[in-house]
Formats: structure tokens, C-alpha cells, sequence
């Protein structure tokens, strides 16, 4: 049998998708190799065996007074009829070997190491009214949903929220906030009443009133989310995320403020926008991305896509760190990441696929590229 085929036949072997006939085959051929009075095996064959294996059947024969490599010099006489023996005596301890190893390998195959895989996120959030109501929206109904003095709240049939004028017109001043609430695995998009469309991202609380009044349309930001802001250039556009605050008047752009990222970045993909901490000011044009780390802005040129791949549903990776990165899919996939024997350091990746894969797919992808591998139980995932 050609060592290709040997390779081809095993890995399909350890994958548990041979045939009877080619279970047996396989069987026969790791018998047959070990057992050999000339012990031919090649290095590639070694590299599938196992060396290690070769090397206890060479103790095992070596404690019965009877080395291999000597046997092999001596071609007549008694050591040729004894050959049986031998291996008869070692053929108990070859297949327990050999099952013991091809146990281990089938351990580390990413189909055992996936079995347990995770289902990607979706349209989840809990939404909190302004008058302490709570609706959980991936339960409720399509329709109206609540009417807020003049408000209507409804829930459309792409699982959208909308807050808009009710038929009966006429709104109510009010300083309480409406409160939407993304899970681990969560998004939700949500239309403001005054037209201005928001994305929210996973892990993520929007605050907002039902009704802007005044001279500001002001909402409050944890978490990620994507704006396209209606133009009303007599009442900026305001967003407070963390130590910052972003002016606009109509402009599309993407704040990420998690509390366990560096940086609060925002990107701008279109129009312009200030942002504010407070101490500083900075104005940014499209495709720049703002960092805020402390009490100072780091402004860089970026590509905007790769900002909102979430919101278009991809992950895209760009000479991204492998921590950046599963920061990333324990949002999306509400699973926590254990990081062990990465002492050495970590791989940059580059690469792009959907979001809404499994999770094994984007392991396996990143697999492809390092030497890092990944193991799933239930909701923990082990880096190694």
C-alpha cells in the first residue's frame, strides 16, 4: 500500500467514516507493519503510527532478551523460528498501543474537539419603557407593542423596533428613558422617533427618550452600535458613551465602548463629527477612526467596512490579535474563552467569514493559519 494511500486511508480511519472493510484493512496494515521481522517502516509511516509506539514494541521485545535490530541480522537458524513467538508475545501489547494512540489522535481531530458545537446569535433584546414597562422582544408579537402618550412603539415583521408619532398625535415632555437591552448573542436595530436609525451589537444598553425635545437629541451608549443620524442641522445630535461625547448633525458612524476593550473607537463612514471628553476636542472626516485612551484621541485612517462587519453580519479580521478576536466571538456566541500553554506570543490574523456560521468555522479558521487549537465544552471553549 502506497504511503498516500496509507495517510488518506488512516486519516478517513480516525475521522470514524471507514467502512467495515476499510476498518479491517487498516487493522490488518498497522498488525502487519509492526509485526514485520524486518520492521520496514518509513519515517512517513512512523509520523502516522506514531514513533513512540515503535519505540515501546522495541522495549517490550528488548525485555525478552530479544532485540529487534539484532533479529534483523540474523536470517537463519533458531532466531527465524522464533519469530512467532516474539510476536505472538507482543501482538497483545501492539494493538493495545496502537488502540491507545489512535484513541489519543481521534481526542485531538476537530471533530471530536467540535462535537459540542455553539449556534451563532440573533435578533434578542429586552426593551425597558419609559414607564417601567419590560417587554422581551424576541417573545413578543409583531404590531404595536405600547403607545406612549403620542408615541407608538411597534415591532415590525423584520424584527425591527420603531418609535414614531402616534395617530392620535400630540407627545408628552419627558426626562425618563426608554432602556433596549442586547444579551451576550444578541442585535436588535431600532428607529428613533425622530427618523434616525440604530444597530446594536451584542452585549450592548441604548438609553433613549420615546420623544427628543429641546435643543439636543441625546442618547446614552454601553456597549457597540452603528448610527445613521437624520439631519436636523437645528438639533445636534448627541452620543455619551463612557468618557466621551459625540456631536453630529446627519452622519453615519460606529462607536464600540465595551468596558472590556483598550479603547472607546469610533469610526466615521460618512459626514462629519466632534468628539468631546471633556478635556479635549477632536473633529474626524470618513474612513478616520478615534481612539480614546484616557484623557487623549489617537486618530488613524482605517477602512470604515471593516468597523461594521458585525452590522453587515461578518466577522472580518485584518492582522487582528487572537484576544481582539475572541473578545469578539464570546460576545456574539456567549461563550467564555480559557487561554492556557500561551505563553509564547499570540498570532495576527487575517481573513474574513460569516457571522452567522457556527462557531466551529471560524475555530477552524483561525486553526488553518496557527498553531493554536481550540476545544468546546458546552459553553467554555480551551485555548491552547
Amino acid at each position: 500500500m502506497k504511503t498516500h494511500h496509507i495517510k488518506s486511508l488512516i486519516k478517513k480511519y480516525l475521522d470514524g467514516k471507514t467502512s467495515a472493510k476499510e476498518t479491517f484493512l487498516v487493522d490488518a496494515y498497522i498488525e502487519d507493519q509492526l509485526a514485520s521481522n524486518t520492521w520496514n517502516i518509513s519515517e512517513a509511516e512512523k509520523e502516522i503510527l506514531g514513533i513512540d509506539l515503535k519505540y515501546k514494541i522495541d522495549q517490550k521485545l528488548s525485555a525478552s532478551g530479544n532485540n529487534p535490530l539484532t533479529y534483523e541480522k540474523t536470517v537463519k537458524g533458531k532466531a527465524r523460528q522464533l519469530w512467532p513467538l516474539f510476536a505472538a508475545a507482543a501482538m497483545t501489547t501492539i494493538i493495545g498501543f496502537t488502540v491507545l494512540y489512535l484513541s489519543r489522535v481521534r481526542k485531538e481531530s476537530p471533530e471530536v474537539r467540535f462535537a459540542t458545537d455553539v449556534k451563532p446569535g440573533g435578533n434578542q433584546a429586552v426593551l425597558t419603557l419609559a414607564d417601567g414597562r419590560k417587554i422581551n422582544l424576541s417573545a413578543s408579537h409583531n404590531g404595536e407593542l405600547a403607545n406612549l402618550k403620542g408615541i407608538s412603539v411597534t415591532k415590525t415583521v423584520a424584527g425591527e423596533l420603531v418609535f414614531s408619532l402616534s395617530k392620535a398625535g400630540g407627545t408628552e415632555k419627558t426626562d425618563k428613558q426608554n432602556i433596549l437591552e442586547t444579551p451576550l448573542g444578541g442585535q436588535y436595530r431600532v428607529n428613533l422617533s425622530d427618523g434616525t436609525q440604530v444597530w446594536i451589537n451584542a452585549g450592548t444598553t441604548l438609553k433613549f427618550p420615546s420623544h427628543f425635545s429641546g435643543a439636543n437629541r441625546k442618547v446614552e451608549l454601553q456597549g457597540e452600535a452603528y448610527f445613521e443620524v437624520s439631519k436636523d442641522s437645528s438639533h445636534p445630535f448627541l452620543v455619551k458613551s463612557g468618557l466621551q461625547e459625540v456631536k453630529v448633525l446627519g452622519t453615519h458612524f460606529n462607536i464600540n465602548s465595551y468596558s472590556n476593550e483598550p479603547f472607546i473607537t469610533t469610526t466615521l463612514l460618512e459626514g462629519s463629527i466632534q468628539l468631546d471628553n471633556g478635556l479635549t476636542q477632536k473633529i474626524i472626516a470618513p474612513g478616520e477612526q478615534a481612539s480614546l485612551n484616557s484623557n487623549t484621541f489617537k486618530v488613524r485612517e482605517v477602512e470604515p467596512a471593516m468597523a461594521i462587519d458585525w452590522k453587515n453580519g461578518e466577522f472580518r479580521f485584518k492582522n487582528e490579535n487572537l484576544k481582539s478576536i475572541l473578545r469578539k466571538l464570546s460576545r456574539w456566541y456567549d461563550v467564555d474563552f480559557i487561554m492556557k500553554n500561551t505563553t509564547s506570543e499570540l498570532p495576527n490574523f487575517t481573513g474574513s467569514v460569516s457571522r452567522f456560521d457556527q462557531i466551529s468555522v471560524v475555530l477552524k479558521m483561525l486553526e488553518e493559519t496557527s498553531n493554536v487549537k481550540f476545544y468546546i465544552s458546552g459553553k467554555v471553549i480551551t485555548v491552547k
